[in-house]
């Protein structure tokens, strides 16, 4: 009797949910507590009829596809400035200041002067002074030898530091309650017509933009795995999309890119080197899949990304 109770009492769970529910009186705490049940877990399925019926208002597909291609050619154009900049280059750190030197044996401190600032010359005590070189020196009755010259650097005086100049700070005359900065002067103002409105910035031109080719390569799109030439996962289906629609003996172009960075020759060569592999592969792929090798044109390109291909030569 307490076997059946208990079946019944869990008739609306499966062995799954009375499982996880004995566990979870088993850890207790917040997750031991009933919580309720989903909104409308016990309400049938909606029926499909019930759906909105009213169509959206969208653009046309003129103006969709307008909107589109002037996405690309801001993508590509940004892809092409990126390219033509280059990696950024971080500069290393300077390097630490050196350690300012100890005093020296002698007592004198050795100072740096500040860039800019020459050092001062050393100054030389009235007492080293000696006499001209053209006069002769003093003979001594007793001895008639000449008297020894007295030694400059016994009674000489360190030399001062180098004293770094005053450092002032401008500081901009305050301003007065109620008045304006003073500001630059305008350019000057354009031409005005009447009955027309003119920006005072309608004479100034158009900033030409670089002149590269913006324009989508054509041909369907195969991806491949960042800078590598394995092709991506889920690119079946589209591979099989286009040997459906071919006719027998049609020629296929297959063109790979190779994700350069840089417009340097280098580079380009190492782009070129991954597009042709890429494009290789993907042909590979294509003659597993019952395609002659005959009917298939491989080539490669620097910038751009994964493969494509295509009834129409690159």
């Amino acid at each position: 009797m307490a076997g059946v109770m208990t079946l019944a009492g869990c008739g609306h769970r499966d062995a799954v949910d009375t499982v996880d529910n004995w566990y979870h009186q088993y850890q207790g705490g917040e997750i031991a507590k009933q919580r309720p049940p989903a909104p409308g877990v016990h309400e049938p399925y909606p029926h499909v009829g019930l759906t909105p019926t009213t169509t959206v208002d969208l653009p046309s597909a003129q103006a969709r596809q307008a909107l589109t291609d002037r996405l690309t050619l801001q993508r590509n154009l940004s892809q092409h400035l990126v390219v033509a900049d280059g990696p950024l280059i971080i500069a290393p750190p300077p390097p630490p200041p050196k350690p300012r030197p100890a005093n020296d044996d002698s007592g004198s401190s050795m100072s740096v002067g500040a860039p800019g600032q020459t050092a001062p010359a050393a100054t030389v005590p009235p007492a080293a002074s000696t006499a001209p070189a053209n006069q002769a020196r003093p003979h001594t009755a007793e001895t008639g030898s000449q008297s020894k010259p007295v030694k400059a650097g016994t009674d000489a005086q360190p030399a001062p530091e180098a004293s770094l100049p005053a450092v002032t700070v401008f500081t901009p005359p305050p301003i007065k309650p109620g008045e304006l900065p003073q500001i630059n002067d305008l350019p000057p103002v354009a031409p005005s017509f009447p009955g027309f409105a003119i920006p005072r910035d309608a004479s100034l031109p158009d900033i030409a933009p670089p002149a590269y080719d913006l324009t989508e390569p054509h041909g369907t799109l195969i991806r491949f795995n960042q800078a590598s030439d394995q092709m991506a996962n889920g690119q079946e289906g589209t591979i099989g999309k286009i040997l459906g629609s071919r006719r027998p003996h049609e020629i296929l172009y297959v063109k790979g890119f190779g994700e350069i960075t840089s417009f340097r020759p280098s580079e380009q060569v190492l782009g070129i080197k991954l597009g042709l592999l890429r494009a290789r592969v993907l042909a590979q792929s294509l003659i597993l899949r019952g395609i002659p090798a005959s009917d298939i044109r491989i080539s490669a390109g620097a910038l751009g990304h994964g493969a494509r291909i295509d009834r129409s030569p690159y």
